[in-house]
């Protein structure tokens, strides 16, 4: 027999009847099913064990009500339990309801055929739930296929997302970095300044600029050339971010050779040491710079502001503050850092020297 045979079980506690259901099925169903035949529920439990060990479908249970030990509900109760996909039939000499309910309730029973059965409604009601069982396992290993496909789609759509997102993730830092020097860009600027602005502004503390311009920087270009030129901003742009510095500190490229540091929380007097040490870093390096006018080396020119926002400014006027400074830097020769003053700072500065 093959291991893989259909199994049709059988169960009544009478052997005459027993022969008799197991012939019929024979001519019935021919050589496609082998039928087994068991005088007890405890009997047919055994062979359920064993059949399904050996890998074979059992598509269909017949059992006799009436029987001594293990009565044909209790029986199909307990396949249903361990044995689910099996449909069930329930031979019954009378009209007993109450089992056949109970065995639609707990056992999800197929049909009940009454005793004596007619041999042609029997082999119809048997020919009819094996066709109804193999409807049932195509469509279970349909079911099955499909959750397996909907998991791998499921899988790929999450790997997707997880690729778009990281993809989305390197286009907007690619979007906010500068491309030759890789520190932020002019767009990553002035987002992150308007941020500030408006922090600072609910929260009342100074927020500090620093503008920052290489001296000379377009003979340095000519003599050099570009390529060296652009070894230069790549240097500066690194020893800007040497500077110890805050998570919430930005160092940008502002445009040409000019870069940028937002300083949140920072005083006038600290940002004019942040650009010192700037200063100190590039006159470090030394690299060098035949037609500078200040220096055999690069150096460069800062100019600070620091601000503490309110609603009748914007952040405009930072960077403007910021900018007269740096212009202040140049017009005094370069090589320095130029802190931002009021005409008001000016003019008292001017009453002091006279008074000295």
């Amino acid at each position: 027999m093959n291991k893989m045979a259909i199994v049709v079980i059988c169960v009544d506690d009478e052997t005459t009847i027993l022969k008799s259901l197991r012939s019929q099925l024979k001519r019935g169903l021919g050589n496609d099913y082998r039928i087994e035949i068991a005088e007890s529920g405890e009997e047919a439990l055994e062979i359920f064990a064993e059949m399904t060990s050996q890998g074979m479908e059992i598509p269909l249970l017949i059992s006799d009500h009436i029987m001594p030990t293990m009565k044909g509900d209790e029986l199909l109760i307990r396949i249903q339990q361990d044995y689910p996909q099996t449909l069930k039939i329930l031979l019954t000499g009378q009209a007993n309801m109450e089992a056949v309910t109970n065995t639609v309730n707990h056992a999800n029973l197929y049909r009940y055929i009454s005793k004596p059965w007619d041999e042609t409604d029997l082999k119809l009601t048997v020919k009819e739930a094996l066709r109804r069982y193999k409807q049932d396992q195509e469509l279970l290993v349909k079911n099955l296929e499909l959750e397996k496909l909907n998991a791998s789609l499921e899988q790929k759509v999450k790997e997707r997302t997880t690729e778009l997102q990281q993809a989305n993730l390197e286009l907007s830092r690619l979007a906010n970095l500068d491309g030759l020097t890789q520190i932020a860009n002019r767009r990553r600027f002035d987002e992150y300044l308007a941020i500030e602005w408006q922090r600072h502004l609910r929260e009342k503390n100074p927020l500090a600029l620093i503008l920052i311009d290489i001296d000379y920087f377009k003979p340095y270009n000519d003599h050099y050339g570009h390529q060296q030129g652009d070894d230069c901003l790549i240097k500066v742009a690194r020893a800007i971010e040497l500077i110890p510095k805050l998570s919430t500190d930005l160092v940008a490229r502002y445009g040409g050779e000019e870069f940028v540091i937002i300083l949140p929380n920072v005083k006038t007097e600290n940002a004019l040491l942040v650009a010192e040490s700037l200063r100190k870093i590039i006159s470090d390096i030394a690299i060098p710079h035949a037609k500078s006018s200040v220096s055999n080396h690069v150096t460069l020119s800062l100019g600070i502001a620091s601000i503490i926002p309110t609603l009748d400014k914007n952040f405009d006027s930072l960077i403007s503050q910021a900018d007269q400074s740096l212009y202040s830097a140049k017009h005094q020769g370069r090589d320095r850092a130029i802190v931002y003053k009021t005409p008001e700072e000016y003019i008292n500065i001017a009453i002091t020297k006279e008074l000295e």
